[in-house]
């Protein structure tokens, strides 16, 4: 992302948060919940050519996301500050399905749940070419 995304980031984000609608409409429904996404077995691995990577010599760092992030809005802020100042792009290992910050423009990579999810962690990181994985709740610390 360009510096410039950074700042559009900062300058949308708020405390509002979007209605989730599969809630509205099981509700109104009353039909149960879907399960977890599922993903398919590859035995390939995926072509880097399929996602925009940055200028040679661009940083990624991985943000680990175990559950919901609860003040979305501040996480961002955070994430972007850092981008702008460490000259870093975030890229969001999420173990749920809507964690919040894919309201504000963040990459997203959803790694299964369970057994799996080192593996799918460790391919990411080598397709990204993370410089280091934080846990979400360490956000705050890199300040």
């Amino acid at each position: 992302m360009t510096d410039t995304t950074w700042f559009d980031i900062l300058s949308r984000t708020s405390s509002g948060q979007p209605v989730y609608l599969d809630d509205l409409i099981l509700k109104k429904r009353k039909l149960p919940k879907k399960g977890k996404v599922v993903f398919p077995r590859i035995d390939l691995p995926p072509s880097v050519a399929l996602w925009e990577r940055g200028a040679e010599g661009h940083t990624y760092i991985g943000v680990r996301i175990f559950e919901r992030v609860e003040r979305a809005h501040i996480v961002a802020r955070h994430l972007a500050a850092i981008a702008i100042e460490r000259s870093v792009s975030p890229i969001v290992l999420s173990r749920v399905d809507f964690c919040g910050l894919e309201q504000f423009g963040f990459r997203v990579e959803r790694v299964p749940d369970g057994p799996n999810a080192q593996i799918a962690e460790e391919e990411l990181r080598k397709l990204w070419d993370f410089a280091i994985i934080i846990d979400g709740n360490e956000i705050g610390a890199l300040r």
